[in-house]
């Protein structure tokens, strides 16, 4: 409407006059709101990289929307071993609203929040149901003046549906944005996706994260579709974003480049390590698991060319390197037989070291010896000390191992194209630089790749990562119903690959560790918000204050009563005893007094926004403005009126 407005207006029309004051304040709005969507993405600007931005409805629908936490709790009941559980998480419940949530332990900062988000989102391939806004065509100034909350519907979306690419921007958009605020600094984003949505998941990314943080994209050849009129596509794509490439830099300097082992390694190092767990000690046993493992494992796959296959107390080994001196003319010298005690044959070229160094090599376990001195000693090659390199942007894997492996964990037809969680599992250690201390969030948990991955990375070099997982159901399973699924599904498959007790009926070893599981259902409430800690109700509102701050951070710590400032500098103070229900400590004089004197401290403008359940002191607008709890953070989620109700 201000659009036609302004179409009829000629060069020399006064615009006050033309306009009404409905039509003024609502062009106001509209601007302001343009102004601080510019503001948002800010930094495309700054760079002068990028020329072009994505437009769909629902862009500012985007950057207004109010997401409401939600209620974490655990269940003894369904965590593993129960009722204990562990240091890794599974939540059943909406990851936006989870991740929300999250904040309060998981922001992002220089030494908080998650080293890597792995997201496996819906392709849009018109099979998928998501979770998207379906008044996306409102602004927020519209949908303020209907006074109308923000309406998530969850619908299969079908390939000739003229609107499923707005509707899945809207749905993956804001989840992108939580995911940079869940992220540490120098941590890293891993987006999957297929042709469907690249060219706007892409853009996208460009904005939120900036072109400049934009790593790689890895293609991930999964399968030959031989039915193909025109060309097979078999692939998929993997976008790695950083949240900041110079955080990431000052750590590439200490740690040096990213490099990984040859194709396969990390998998026969973790089924060695698996087998170690399950036998102990026992060479014997320990050589016919991985000898079964090699036998089973597909033609294709990459650890079928590993050669290291015999096994000592140092690991796994190959054999047969010559040991004789190039071209002759080596030393001579005894070489004693460690079992028969006598001297072994010299190569006919001699000894390729000096005595010294061959004693140093048989101490270090580098040399073999045959059954007999008669033969010639060998040099052995250790898995371990394998040369590392580059990892390519191609991966050529197929993706019937990992529906191999799901089946053979859940049984079949648990689960359609699940994610191969050895490759994850390099793809993890190479962009962690395999630190064993790295924590590992999913989104869309899905049948629980991720937390197998992470399970795997920490058997073979006895680490302690951890994984964090969230997932709402799939409501196209027949198979799961969705009020069950993430205990059956996810929980069940992490559960299983935990104790060893998979549907395959075969042994398997019992991979360390433990998960609690989480509800994520149930929305805040007064109730909620009064048993709330000080951290938690802090956090709660910061977020709050952050959506209308055009997402900027406005966390302050070091204070007893101020908690953060407006993106404008306006300070913002929280009075409260944690925990209590009854008995909350209202503001005084006295304690406003003290609030003044931090907000000098920190230098923020007046007034302070101080949040409390009750106020004594006397009013004072310059000074302060008094926010009530629970009811003025009710009224900012949109929840007042079904409080009432």
């Amino acid at each position: 409407m201000v659009t036609q407005t302004m179409n009829k207006l000629d060069a020399e029309s006064p615009l006050l006059q033309v306009l009404s004051r409905e039509q003024l304040i609502q062009m106001i709005e509209e601007l302001q709101e343009e102004k601080r969507l510019r503001e948002a993405f800010s930094h495309i600007s700054e760079t002068g990289s990028n020329d072009a931005a994505l437009m769909w409805q629902g862009r500012n629908r985007f950057l207004a929307e109010n997401v409401t936490p939600v209620s974490i709790k655990p269940v003894p009941e369904k965590s593993y071993p129960p009722p204990t559980g562990g240091n890794h998480r599974i939540i059943d419940g909406d990851n936006l609203a989870v991740m929300r949530s999250l904040l309060t332990e998981f922001r992002g900062g220089p030494k908080t929040g998650f080293d890597v988000v792995y997201i496996d989102p819906p392709y849009n391939t018109g099979k998928d149901t998501f979770i998207y806004n379906d008044n996306y065509r409102y602004t927020k100034a519209e949908v303020e003046r209907l006074k109308k909350a923000i309406n998530r519907v969850e619908k299969g979306v079908s390939l000739d549906d003229p609107s499923r690419h707005t509707k899945w921007i809207n749905h993956i958009a804001p989840r992108l944005w939580a995911a940079r605020k869940l992220l540490k600094h120098t941590g890293i984003l891993i987006v999957s996706i297929d042709e469907h949505e690249l060219p706007r998941l892409w853009m996208l990314l460009e904005e939120m994260y900036g072109e400049k943080n934009r790593l790689a994209t890895i293609i991930w050849e999964r399968s030959r579709k031989n039915d193909a009129n025109y060309i097979s596509e078999g692939h998929e794509y993997m976008l790695l974003w950083a949240r900041d490439k110079d955080a990431l830099d000052q750590v590439m300097k200490e740690k040096g480049r990213w490099r990984k082992r040859k194709d396969g390694v990390d998998e026969v190092l973790t089924a060695y390590a698996e087998a170690k767990l399950k036998f102990g000690d026992d060479l014997i046993q320990i050589q016919e698991a991985m000898s079964a493992y090699f036998k089973a494992l597909p033609k294709d796959h990459p650890a079928k060319k590993i050669n290291y296959r015999k096994v000592d107390d140092r690991g796994l080994y190959r054999d047969g390197g010559d040991i004789s001196w190039p071209g002759g003319g080596g030393p001579r010298y005894d070489v004693i037989h460690p079992t028969t005690g006598q001297v072994c044959t010299v190569p006919s070229r001699g000894w390729g070291y000096s005595e010294v160094k061959m004693k140093q090599m048989i101490e270090a376990g580098k040399v073999y010896f045959g059954d007999t001195h008669n033969k010639v000693p060998s040099l052995i090659y250790r898995l371990d000390d394998m040369d590392e390199g580059v990892q390519t942007s191609v991966i050529q894997r197929n993706s019937r191992n990992s529906t191999d492996v799901i089946e053979k964990v859940l049984g079949k037809n648990a689960f359609g194209n699940p994610k191969d969680h050895e490759m994850l599992a390099e793809l993890f250690n190479l962009v962690t630089w395999r630190n064993p201390e790295a924590t590992i969030f999913d989104p869309y948990g899905g049948s629980g790749t991720t937390g197998q991955a992470v399970l795997s990375m920490n058997a073979e070099d006895n680490g302690n990562r951890r994984f964090i997982l969230v997932e709402n159901g799939d409501p196209t399973n027949k198979v799961i119903q969705r009020d069950v699924y993430t205990d059956c599904l996810t929980a069940e498959r992490i559960r299983r690959v935990m104790s060893g007790e998979w549907a395959d009926k075969k042994s398997h070893p019992k991979l360390p560790g433990g998960f609690t599981f989480y509800e994520a259902k149930k929305t805040l409430s007064k109730k909620v918000l009064m048993e709330s800690t000080r951290e938690n109700l802090a956090d709660i509102i910061l977020q709050i204050v952050e959506e209308d701050s055009n997402r900027h951070d406005c966390r302050m710590d070091g204070y007893q009563y101020l908690i953060g400032r407006t993106r404008l500098g306006f300070g913002i103070a929280l009075v409260w005893e944690a925990g209590k229900t009854n008995g909350h400590q209202p503001l005084t004089r006295q304690i406003r007094s003290e609030i003044m004197k931090e907000a000098e401290r920190a230098q923020v403008s007046k007034p302070v926004y101080i949040y409390a359940v009750a106020n004594v002191s006397p009013i004072n607008d310059e000074l302060y403005r008094f926010q009530q709890i629970p009811d003025s953070i009710l009224a900012r989620l949109n929840m007042l009126e079904e409080e009432e109700i």
